[in-house]
């Protein structure tokens, strides 16, 4: 099962709360919602807080987005769920990413 949620937060900042599994199944429906989010957005945080399962074709859309948007992607709630924090330690995902506890850390960090 997959979920997605944006909300526009302030000064231009978007934040896209998924939630599920992110897989080969759900990927179609990741990158529709990370293109709907970065779009015209200064700065988006994924929150994966709530996602079970990051798959090689998550990752693979998530990091495209990064690229897209010149790293205007950060990543908030990766130790939400352990299956997730092992997947980014082991890809080294943070030396991309601005990773932040919770979305609040987000825009702490883009104010």
């Amino acid at each position: 099962m997959f979920a997605a949620e944006s909300d526009t937060l302030e000064r231009g900042t978007v934040a896209l709360r998924v939630a599920g599994e992110l897989d080969a199944e759900t990927a179609p429906m990741l990158h529709d919602a990370l293109h709907a989010a970065t779009f015209g957005a200064r700065a988006v945080v994924v929150d994966l807080s709530r996602v079970t399962h990051l798959g090689s074709v998550g990752v693979s859309a998530l990091l495209g987005a990064y690229t897209r948007t010149g790293g205007r992607v950060h990543l908030a709630g990766v130790d939400g769920h352990p299956a997730v924090r092992r997947v980014v330690t082991l890809l080294g995902l943070e030396q991309h990413f601005t990773v932040h506890a919770d979305v609040e850390g987000f825009l702490a960090a883009v104010r």
